[in-house]
């Protein structure tokens, strides 16, 4: 049962179950009824049998009771019809028999009191299963003697249409069954609609398609839509609310420390003061700690609610004219190979914050060339930047991933990037990888997974 999660796949699974169980005890109780008139049935038939037996009965020449063949039942005169009959003396002698029997004795062999009846359930070979009344009367017209009457009745056809009985009515519950399964499964699947609808619309906010629940619903389903729309406000205007708090705080913390090795600076040309170098490198250094901190906090990972698919392309030719600037100099060719419709279904800065650290690693670090490619799938985005640089060995590319670790110390530079970039990629459940590139140097690899909730 836990397997079932489907809304629908549970009501009709528990309404089939309330169904046949309620069938199954209709059928038991009908199929009972059945079989109690179809016995009441055929003791009534006995009794007008045995008494119609009576009627019939006349004293012969000798003084014994016996019956006329001419005046019976037909049923009596054909072999084995399914109705027997018998007469008996006290002493148990059989004083007539019916044809019906071939020849075979009435299957009987205590006889009832007289004035009692029996009824049997009789079970003989070389006859079907019978049922049988007995009834003794004491004969008080001509000799007083008493006699037994016997009718005996075949349980075949009572059987068989008792079973025709059965299989109809679990052919025609079966039938009612199957038939209020397929209109509750349509009923279902019609009333489930707007949950549908719902879902798909939730989905397509998830994925950044779709800015908020729109549409009418059912009146249970109002409130479960405005709330998801303002949850879905909410977290949009908390996230920019949180990204303009880091940024007040960025430029809090940037401009005194901007300011104090200013002053540093100064105060080391005048040559004034020995411990101002280590005073720098201090600063230097909590630069670089809340640079990294900062970038890393703004890394969200955010689901993509209430936001559109981000398309990769406007954003790798704004940072390509960018870094071309910054690099003016080298004279760096960029070439570009962003796939159509390439997105990124998450927040926008930490696609910027990703590509600007790739992009910039390259710009750094190769001779002449760069090469960036992006592609996507429903799912992934895949982005690699590759440069003509001298490579990245193994050992460096574990460094690299580590704050404040350079391979190259030569360039400038605080070594907070790559790694930033990495956990930008961990909270997108997503891979960093270094390889060789096809120019020959250091090629950096990250698929991102569309954003959620970790």
């Amino acid at each position: 049962m836990a397997l079932v999660r489907s809304l629908r796949a549970r009501v009709v699974l528990w309404v089939s179950v309330a169904l046949i169980v309620l069938f199954a005890v209709t059928i038991v109780g009908l199929d009972i009824a059945f079989r109690e008139s179809t016995v009441s049935a055929r003791r009534e038939l006995l009794d007008v049998q045995v008494y119609g037996l009576v009627a019939l009965a006349e004293i012969d020449a000798s003084g014994e009771l016996t019956l006329p063949s001419d005046a019976l039942n037909s049923q009596l005169e054909l072999a084995n019809s399914g109705l027997y009959g018998a007469l008996f003396a006290a002493d148990g002698r059989a004083l007539w028999q019916s044809l019906s029997l071939l020849g075979r004795d009435f299957p009987v062999d205590d006889l009832p009191a007289p004035g009692e009846e029996q009824l049997l359930t009789l079970d003989v070979p070389g006859f079907p299963p019978l049922e049988a009344l007995l009834m003794t009367l004491t004969w008080a017209d001509g000799p007083e003697a008493d006699y037994t009457f016997a009718i005996a009745l075949s349980l075949e056809p009572y059987n068989a249409r008792q079973a025709a009985f059965r299989r109809n009515l679990i052919g025609w519950f079966g039938g009612v069954t199957v038939t209020m399964m397929v209109v509750i499964g349509t009923l279902l699947t019609f009333l489930l609609l707007p949950v549908r609808r719902l879902e798909r619309q939730v989905r397509e906010v998830e994925a950044g398609e779709r800015v908020k629940l729109t549409g009418r619903y059912p009146s249970e389903l109002v409130g479960l839509a405005g709330n998801l729309n303002t949850l879905i406000d909410t977290e949009r205007r908390r996230l920019a609310r949180y990204r303009n708090t880091l940024d007040d705080l960025a430029h809090s913390l940037k401009t005194p420390l901007a300011a104090m090795r200013t002053l540093l600076s100064e105060g080391s040309a005048r040559g004034t003061d020995p411990a101002h170098e280590a005073l720098n490198r201090e600063l230097e250094r909590m630069d670089q700690r809340v640079s990294y901190q900062l970038r890393r906090a703004r890394a969200t990972g955010a689901t993509g609610l209430g936001t559109e698919p981000v398309v990769v392309a406007p954003i790798v030719e704004d940072l390509r004219q960018t870094l071309d600037k910054v690099y003016r100099d080298k004279r760096v060719r960029c070439t570009v190979e962003v796939a159509p419709g390439a997105v990124f279904r998450g927040d926008p800065g930490d696609l910027t914050e990703v590509l600007g650290n790739l992009m910039d690693n390259g710009y750094k670090y190769c001779r002449t060339s760069v090469h960036v490619t992006a592609t996507s799938t429903a799912q992934r985005l895949v982005i690699t930047v590759g440069d003509d640089g001298r490579g990245i060995t193994a050992e460096e590319a574990a460094m690299l991933f580590q704050r404040g670790k350079r391979a190259d110390e030569s360039v400038p530079g605080q070594g907070i990037g790559l790694a930033v970039v990495r956990e930008t990629v961990e909270l997108y459940r997503g891979t960093f990888d270094v390889g060789r590139s096809a120019l020959g140097g250091a090629e950096l690899r990250v698929e991102l997974a569309r954003a959620g909730l970790l």
